[in-house]
């Protein structure tokens, strides 16, 4: 009986399955870039399909995401403004480092609140620093106009510019539009006499270009083609305050290329931008008897230095020079505190 007991018990562990080896975490790496530049790309999700494991691609568009060995994996990359791509890997071992390129999806506009699931507060390097969106100003202004021996000089009041930019890369395309009044002091008027002189002034612009990164990533440069107009009304009822050109009413347009070089690393909050506009081609009118100064050319230098403050907003501190030259000139100074809102936010500097 005891023979056949232990023959019994030998059979039940030959019969028995043997317990499944347990899968041991294997390190995957690689790099993201995109395909129609070969650039790097930040903030993408890498994800192993069916688990939790995931990793974002740093600045330089690396990543490190601990899988699972045995069965091949699979993994799921996608972020804003790209097709997704799946990838399937090696089981076990001998992964080499993956080299992933993702296809820009056709007629995204970067910066849009078109997010993913799993992917909210991040996105691909082009959506900043030049993002889409809007861009208000608040400007202290200090103006200088001078024309037939006649000298203004004085600080704006109410000087506000409200601008919209779109990019759809490489194409950048925008608008501004500002008003202000300009409080001048007028040689040989009372202090009574003085303020009632405060020549009102509107301004619009747009420039149309193409934007492409150089050296870096983070770094940007944009040529267009810019216009500007500005048309100045004398508030004072056509009483000649001055007895020069500066009693009338002034209108320009002016047309010019202007360069702007942007930057803002990877994944910080900060960004600066600085733009030359150089306008040869004016066209000026005047409410007669006055006749147009300033008519020969326009030159425009603007810098701002900004900072993040929550997804799709940003401060910023911006310095500005406008100078109308020719047969007399109109000089503006603008210090500007500016908000910048991109809709769906700038999510690359908002990363963990």
């Amino acid at each position: 009986m005891p023979y056949v007991l232990n023959m019994l018990a030998a059979a039940a562990v030959v019969a028995a399955p043997a317990a499944a080896p347990q899968a041991l975490p294997a390190v995957v790496r690689g790099t993201v870039v995109d395909a129609s530049t070969g650039a790097p790309l930040s903030g993408v999700l890498v994800q192993q399909e069916g688990a939790i494991s995931s990793a974002f691609t740093q600045a330089d568009g690396t990543f490190q995401l601990l899988t699972e060995r045995g069965a091949a994996p699979r993994l799921v990359v996608s972020t804003v403004g790209f097709e997704p791509l799946q990838v399937s890997l090696k089981a076990g071992h001998g992964q080499a480092p993956l080299r992933l390129s993702l296809s820009p999806l056709s007629g995204f506009i970067p910066g849009s609140p078109m997010l993913a699931a799993g992917q909210l507060g991040q996105g691909p390097a082009d959506t900043a620093p030049l993002n889409t969106g809007m861009i208000f100003s608040y400007r202290l202004r200090n103006q200088l106009v001078q024309a037939g021996g006649a000298r203004l000089e004085g600080w704006a009041n109410n000087d506000y510019r409200l601008g919209v930019r779109l990019r759809l890369r490489p194409l950048l395309l925008e608008a501004e539009g500002s008003h202000h009044e300009t409080p001048v002091d007028v040689a040989g008027l009372s202090r009574i006499a003085n303020p009632a002189f405060r020549p009102s002034t509107w301004q619009a612009g747009a420039r149309v270009g193409l934007l492409t990164p150089v050296f870096h990533p983070d770094l940007e440069v944009a040529g267009a083609l810019g216009y500007r107009w500005t048309n100045t009304v004398p508030n004072n009822a056509d009483v000649p305050y001055t007895g020069t050109d500066l009693d009338w009413e002034q209108t320009r347009q002016a047309f010019g290329p202007v360069a702007t070089v942007a930057w803002r690393p990877g994944r910080g909050r900060f960004h600066a931008e600085a733009s030359y506009g150089w306008y040869p081609w004016l066209l000026t009118a005047a409410k007669a008897p006055g006749r147009p100064f300033a008519t020969s050319l326009l030159t425009d230098l603007r810098g701002v230095v900004g900072f993040e403050i929550v997804p799709g907003a940003r401060l910023g501190l911006g310095y500005q020079v406008d100078h109308w030259q020719g047969g007399g000139e109109d000089l503006a100074r603008m210090w500007s505190l500016q908000l910048h809102y991109t809709p769906g936010g700038a999510p690359r500097g908002l990363e963990p």
